[in-house]
């Protein structure tokens, strides 16, 4: 998905950079706003005009970071079975591995998956068309923790 931004279109790292510069102006900004306001609370109320700002400053960059984690969270996901299970990385030789729920928000170390229960999974079978992960044994703390 494309965004423009002042007038410019920016792809996926377009956007994440810009999203950087924006995480550091606020961090730039943070510390003077925070004494003034450190300051204006003991003496007196703060000003409106000035807890809005850093509220909508807060929200707006919120918001954009939470839709670029989903945005690359479907991309992770469109490479994995809609089951969410997949065989554990490093499997013992000639037995089938144990199958790790990955939950509906994967983390992903490279190629490897972490299971909700800590089990280091890899995508064998990819979306899984075939049904081949059905083969393999579930993983107790995984069933009882979906």
């Amino acid at each position: 998905m494309r965004v423009g931004v002042a007038g410019a279109v920016l792809n996926g790292a377009g956007r994440d950079q810009r999203l950087l510069e924006r995480i550091r102006d606020l961090h730039a900004s943070l510390v003077p706003d925070l004494a003034w306001l450190a300051r204006t609370v003991g003496e007196e109320a703060p000003r409106p005009d000035i807890l809005r700002d850093l509220g909508e400053r807060l929200a707006d960059l919120g918001t954009d970071l939470i839709t670029r984690a989903d945005e690359l969270d479907a991309q992770v996901r469109a490479g994995l079975p809609d089951h969410g299970w997949l065989p554990e990385a490093g499997a013992r030789r000639r037995a089938l591995a144990v199958a790790h729920q990955v939950g509906p928000h994967p983390l992903r170390c490279g190629p490897i998956f972490l299971a909700v229960c800590g089990a280091a999974c890899y995508p064998f079978y990819g979306k899984d068309p075939t049904g081949r992960t059905a083969r393999h044994e579930r993983c107790e703390k995984c069933v009882h923790v979906r």
